[in-house]
Formats: structure tokens, C-alpha cells, sequence
């Protein structure tokens, strides 16, 4: 070998072993103070948007090889939205693995039974998901923006179905995304299973969920729900006022243990103690027990209920029998030093 070649040889191995190392430091070298970064990916996000949120956290310091080693490696078509928790330190390698192979975090959002629209609505701003004002607007005119699988006419109160879901971060104007999720929850959990039943009932789907609706909020033990839900089907057929509570409490827009003379008057729609039927709509979003009972009432003779204080309701088919009820649980109140 040539004294020249052996010269060019020495300058290319030396250039190449240069490059690796130099793609090694790209690779393999943490950069980061110690800690932990939070990286949000939002729901929609692009590929270009996250990479510009890595660059402004300083978890990458050379955009080029990450985004040419990201394509290279799928991880724009496999990144999902969410709380990724980066400790740093970290290498451009650990941070791609992180982003290709990992579970990020989802935000928790539970929307217990019985809650009403407008109380999920603040849930949801409370945790960053939306805007409460804009989720309200979507709920009372849903038209264009949520997709019903069944005719429903009116606000979704009542369709935003009772559970937890995991959310991942959302930008403003998402708020009819999450009213979807829960509408789609109703549809899987009830529509779906039980529409034979649901067409073949005398109520349409609206009555129902409303009649749901009522017994929920009334009721706190789930053997009792199909007995009420009998009730209120007894005393519509006879054409007697339902007088229920809970949706004077509705009408009131608040929640409290005592439902007093004064809160009777109130001249609402959702008055059932001033006017005859069913209210307009449901008065909060029944869970799944409630909705059944409302399709399957008990076939019972009552016509009255009264809480005798531990959870439990005492029943009655006579007006007669229905004071002695009342008289008993204001004892009670008294002893208890309620009243």
C-alpha cells in the first residue's frame, strides 16, 4: 500500500469514526437539568407542534436528527395525546423511546349519577378540559354540533351518562368532543342493549330518561328504584300532580336537604307540585339502575312515598296512610334534632 493511499484511509477512518461518535453524542447524551418535564400533548396535536414544545422544554438539541429519527422510527404515526413525565436528564434515544412505547397519562373525569348538566359543565372547566359556559350552549342546543342515533328533541340533560372517563388534553372548542363521549356512553350502555324494550315502551326515550331521572335523584338504594319509578307511572295515569322534590330543586337550579314551603311556589315548568305530568325534560343525568327501573317499573299499587331516614322509603296507597308515614318521619326529624 502507497504511502498516499494509506494517508487517505487514515483520514477516512478517522472521519468516520468521528461521525459515529458524533451521532452517538447526538444519540446517547442526556441533556436537562435534573427533574421532571411534563410534556402535553393535546388531542389533534401535529407531530410539528410537539416538536416545537420539546424544543422549548430543552429536551432536544438538535431538531434536524429528531425529526428525521422520529420518521425514521414511526413515532409520529404512533405518539398519542397526553401527560408524558419526562426525567431528565435524557437522551434524544430514551426520549423517542419514551415517546413511541409509552402509556402517557389522560386527565380523570368522573361524572357521578344524578349530576346535572350544569354541574359537569363545571367539573369540566375545573380541570382544564373546557369552557363551562360553552358547554352548557352545546348541551341546550346540540343541534350540529352532537350526533344522535334516535329522535330526541330538547337539551341533552339527561344524556351525558354517568362514569369515568380518561380524557386526554384537550385545546379550547372541544367541549362538544367530550358531550359526545358521554352521549355515546348513554347510546352503548342503554340504547343499544335494551332498544327492543325502549320502542315497545309506552313512554318515548325522552319520558323515560325523565322518569329515570326523577327516581335517581330520589332514590338512594337501587332495589327501591323500580317501586318508585312504579309510583310515578301511578300517579300519572290517574292524573294526580307528581309533587316530587327534587325537580322543584331542579327548577331552583341547586341542591339542598330541605325542600321548604317557600321553594314550592317557584313557577317553572319542572314545578311538579304546580303543574300536572311529567316536567319538560330530565332533571339530571340518571345512571344506569335508574334508567332501567324507569323501563321495568315495579307493578305495585302505591301512590305515595315518604324517606323514613335511613335511605329507605315507606309506601303507601291511601292518603291516609301516607300522613301517618309523613307524622312518623317527623318524629323522627325530631328525635334526631332535625326539626
Amino acid at each position: 500500500m502507497s504511502h498516499f493511499k494509506f494517508k487517505v484511509l487514515t483520514v477516512f477512518a478517522f472521519a468516520l469514526i468521528s461521525l459515529v461518535l458524533w451521532f452517538c453524542w447526538i444519540l446517547f447524551t442526556p441533556v436537562g437539568a435534573r427533574g421532571t418535564v411534563t410534556l402535553v400533548v393535546y388531542r389533534g396535536d401535529s407531530f410539528h407542534r410537539v416538536t416545537d414544545e420539546l424544543e422549548r422544554l430543552g429536551l432536544i438539541h438538535s431538531r434536524f436528527w429528531f425529526e428525521r429519527l422520529s420518521r425514521w422510527l414511526k413515532i409520529p404515526e404512533r405518539l398519542k395525546a397526553g401527560i408524558y413525565r419526562v426525567a431528565t436528564p435524557v437522551s434524544l434515544w430514551n426520549l423517542m423511546k419514551l415517546l413511541s412505547e409509552s402509556h402517557p397519562e389522560f386527565i380523570r373525569l368522573t361524572v357521578w349519577e344524578g349530576m346535572m348538566a350544569k354541574e359537569i359543565a363545571e367539573r369540566v372547566e375545573k380541570l382544564g378540559l373546557g369552557d363551562s359556559e360553552r358547554f352548557m350552549e352545546i348541551v341546550k342546543d346540540p343541534e350540529g354540533e352532537i350526533k344522535l342515533p334516535f329522535e330526541w328533541e330538547g337539551d341533552l340533560e339527561g344524556l351525558l351518562f354517568p362514569a369515568t372517563y380518561y380524557v386526554p388534553p384537550l385545546r379550547p372548542g372541544e367541549e362538544a368532543y367530550l358531550i359526545q363521549l358521554m352521549v355515546d356512553t348513554f347510546v352503548k350502555r342503554f340504547w343499544k342493549p335494551y332498544r327492543n324494550e325502549i320502542e315497545r315502551s309506552q313512554f318515548s326515550l325522552r319520558k323515560l330518561v325523565t322518569i329515570a331521572s326523577m327516581v335517581q335523584w330520589e332514590v338512594k338504594v337501587d332495589e327501591e328504584r323500580p317501586i318508585v319509578a312504579g309510583v310515578i307511572i301511578n300517579r300519572l295515569k290517574r292524573g294526580m300532580k307528581l309533587e316530587i322534590d327534587a325537580t322543584v330543586l331542579y327548577a331552583l337550579g341547586q341542591r339542598k336537604k330541605r325542600v321548604l314551603y317557600r321553594d314550592l311556589k317557584v313557577d317553572s315548568p319542572y314545578n311538579t307540585y304546580r303543574y300536572r305530568g311529567l316536567p319538560p325534560g330530565p332533571i339530571c343525568n340518571p345512571g344506569l339502575e335508574s334508567l332501567l327501573a324507569a323501563l321495568r317499573p315495579a307493578d305495585v299499587p302505591y301512590l305515595y312515598y315518604v324517606a323514613r331516614g335511613d335511605g329507605y322509603h315507606i309506601f303507601s296507597t291511601t292518603y291516609e296512610e301516607h300522613l301517618k308515614a309523613v307524622a312518623s318521619y317527623r318524629e323522627w326529624q325530631r328525635k334526631q334534632g332535625l326539626r
